[in-house]
This record gives C-alpha cells, sequence and structure tokens, in this order.
C-alpha cells in the first residue's frame, strides 16, 4: 500500500531527526534485541517510521503491518507500554497468538505522546530470543528516548506554525524548555551505572563481541550526557545587560586554555595568541566561546598533522572589514579563531552554527553539534557578527565581529 498524505509527512519528520539513528542502535545494544523501531500508530494503521533491523525481521521504513496483529494497537488504546522477558515464560502472553505470528520471545513497546496529549505511535523493540527487558533500567531508557522524539515533533510542528523570521528562535526556546523540564539526566545516570556493575560482575563471562557492546553502550551514554549538557549551557546563554565588564580577551582565552589543558596536552595541540581587544562583554559568555571554538577544533583536528590552533584581533571601521551586516561607521574588533585542522566546506558555512549539525559525524563522535550553535547564540548577546570560511583537510577560520 502506497503510503501518501499526513503518514507520509510523520515518516518524514521521524527520518529527520538526526539522533533516531542512534537511539535505535543504543536500544538494540542496550537490549540485546536484534528489531527496533519508531512506529505511527492510528486507530487503523500501522507504519515504520524508523527501522533498525538486524534479524531480520523484514521491515524498512514504509513499511505496514495490520493494526490488529500487534501490540502496538494495545498500546495505544490503554496508553501503557508492553513488556515481555520471555514470551513462553510470561503469565499473560504466553499463549497469545501475536508472539506465534511473529516468531518472537522478547519483546518491549513504549508509547510516543505528544506535548498535547496527542498520541503519535511508539518506540518498540522485538527479538526471538528471550531478553531481560522488564526492568527499571530499560524502562527508564525508553520512556526518556520517547519523550526525545516526542520533543523533536514538537519542535517540527513548531517550525511549520511560525513566520520564518521568528521559527528558529522558538524551536531553540523549545529545546531548553525541553531540558529544564525533563530529568533526562537521572536515567542515563541510571544506564551507565548499571552497564558498568554488569561489565564488571560478569567480565570473565563475557565474550569479546559482549564486551563490545557494553563498551558502545557506555560511550552512547556518555554522548547523551555531554549532549544534555551542552543543551544546558546553551539555556543559561542568555542576554544579561548588566554582566557586562570591561575585560582584556586575553585573560578570557587563558582561561579556555586551562579549562582544556588535559585535551590540548594529550593531542599535542598548541593555541597561539597575539595581543587581543580589551572589550565591554559578558566574560562567562566570552570565556565559553573561546572554550567551545578550541573545543570544535580539538574535536575535528587532523591526524596528518600537529593541532596549532591561532588567535588574533583587530580593530577598524565596520566598511573596512567588508562583511555585511557590520554598520560601516561604527567601530569593531574583528576576533579570528583559526586552525590547521580537517576543515569543512564552504557550502557549509552556515549549516555549522545550527543545534545538532555534525559535518563529519561518520569520523567523529566526540563533537555533539551544540557547541557552535552556543558560541554564535553568545556573539548574538553582544549584539555582534560571526562567520566561518573553511577548505576541507586545511583548515577553519571563525571570524567574530564586536561592536566596541
Amino acid at each position: 500500500m502506497e503510503i501518501v498524505g499526513a503518514l507520509q509527512k510523520d515518516i518524514e519528520d521521524i527520518q529527520s531527526i538526526s539522533i533516531v539513528p542512534t537511539i535505535l542502535d543504543v536500544v538494540c545494544r542496550a537490549t540485546g534485541m536484534g528489531f527496533a523501531a519508531i512506529a505511527r500508530v492510528t486507530d487503523e494503521t500501522w507504519v515504520t517510521c524508523g527501522v533498525l533491523d538486524a534479524i531480520p525481521f523484514g521491515l524498512s521504513v514504509g513499511d505496514e503491518l495490520e493494526i490488529e496483529t500487534t501490540f502496538c494497537k494495545q498500546v495505544r488504546e490503554s496508553d501503557k507500554l508492553v513488556v515481555i522477558d520471555h514470551v513462553e515464560q510470561d503469565k499473560v502472553y504466553h499463549n497469545h497468538p501475536i508472539p506465534a505470528q511473529y516468531g518472537f520471545q522478547s519483546y518491549i513497546s513504549v508509547p510516543i505522546v505528544r506535548k498535547n496529549g496527542e498520541f503519535f505511535g511508539t518506540l518498540c523493540a522485538l527479538d526471538p530470543k528471550p531478553n531481560k527487558v522488564n526492568n527499571p533500567e530499560i524502562i527508564a531508557m525508553f520512556s526518556m528516548f520517547t519523550e526525545l522524539i516526542a520533543f523533536h515533533l514538537d519542535a517540527l510542528e513548531t517550525m511549520r506554525r511560525q513566520d520564518t523570521a521568528i521559527k528558529k528562535k522558538d524551536v531553540e526556546l523549545a529545546t531548553y524548555d525541553f531540558i529544564s523540564s525533563h530529568d533526562l539526566q537521572e536515567p542515563l545516570r541510571k544506564i551507565q551505572i548499571l552497564t558498568s556493575t554488569l561489565e564488571k560482575k560478569e567480565e570473565k563471562n563475557l565474550s569479546e563481541k559482549g564486551k563490545k557492546y557494553f563498551k558502545s553502550i557506555k560511550k552512547a551514554a556518555t554522548r547523551m550526557r555531554n549532549i544534555l549538557n551542552d543543551l544546558l549551557t546553551y539555556s543559561e546563554t542568555e542576554f544579561k545587560p548588566k554582566s557586562f565588564k570591561e575585560l582584556d580577551l586575553n585573560v578570557l582565552v587563558n582561561r579556555a586554555k586551562t579549562r582544556l589543558s588535559t585535551q590540548l596536552e594529550e593531542s599535542n595541540a598548541i593555541i597561539n595568541t597575539n595581543d587581543l581587544c580589551t572589550l565591554n562583554i559578558v566574560p562567562i559568555q566570552m570565556e565559553q566561546l573561546f572554550y567551545n571554538l578550541f573545543a570544535n577544533s580539538l574535536s575535528f583536528r587532523s591526524d596528518k598533522r600537529p593541532l596549532l590552533i591561532e588567535v588574533d584581533s583587530k580593530q577598524g571601521l565596520g566598511q573596512s572589514f567588508g562583511v555585511q551586516g557590520l554598520e560601516e561607521a561604527k567601530m569593531y574588533c574583528e576576533i579570528t579563531v583559526k586552525d590547521n585542522g580537517m576543515g569543512f566546506d564552504q557550502q557549509y558555512s552556515e549549516k555549522i552554527f545550527d543545534i545538532f549539525q555534525r559535518l563529519k559525524s561518520k569520523e567523529n563522535d566526540k563533537s555533539t553539534g551544540i557547541g557552535l550553535s552556543i558560541v554564535r547564540r553568545i556573539v548574538e548577546n553582544h549584539n555582534g557578527k560571526i562567520i566561518a570560511i573553511g577548505k576541507p583537510d586545511h583548515f577553519a577560520i571563525f571570524k567574530i565581529y564586536l561592536p566596541l
């Protein structure tokens, strides 16, 4: 059956959420299941919007199942999850026709509910073998992921409703409103504790493949915590006029270098700084700006040469810089941060500042995709402008223009 209209939009929305593949991967690794999916579930339809199938179960994005043959129908009607460790030993489902029809022994399906209370669908996983999934840690992880999916769907809807001029700001506000109203750190902490405990307790019994899985789960959970921490930093980067102070930027660069001293030493990176401007700025925000730019350089350094970061500045009238958006007769300080790392294609010079954008996600998983968004927000708080210039495998240059 061809998917059209609203269902096709729902599929495209889920596919546009960059974190979906990571969610499905973590689900499979944490549960031991070979199939995970995000399904759009209505009273008449069950359609896959995102799939990871290693069994293979035989479904791909856009495929349908008869709604009556799924537990997701029950989840939709009751708004409660269904979770089974071992069908044959389960008091409720051991003789149920659905597991027999699809040949699975372990199963979990958790509802995805929009902010307005609308039921969207489910995050589900299954496997022909029994797996321990009916426990607080796994259920908390699924609940966290369904909330995250629902948040992204609501953010996409916000973008459609708002005018182009204000929609980006509204989505950014929604991002950190979500973080501030949901304790996502706690389930992640539980996942990390659980995996570390099991890994240590079962170390002698784990195969090399099992050890690899535990390492991947811990790595994914750590990365998610880093993302949440960066989102919180992003939310705290507010415009506060009373916080402005006259300060030498060299002081803030040195503070940022100190915070990154271990990473700089481990990577043999060098930061060279010339005399910088003294500006009326929010010190804690400008320190964060330099920290994020340096951290970005470290994340995307080249393995062909030692990392060199150069920081410089100069003053001049807006018209002297040839940058669109600067007032011609106003004096600015141009701050330049240049590195000799992996660089980027110039066509992405605007995209790299968007939240959750990582141009080299396959080659690098240290960046959260939020750092440069924080940088841009800080620059905007100071009534400035930032531009990016890049060349693949050569350099990345960030030029920041702040009014004197």
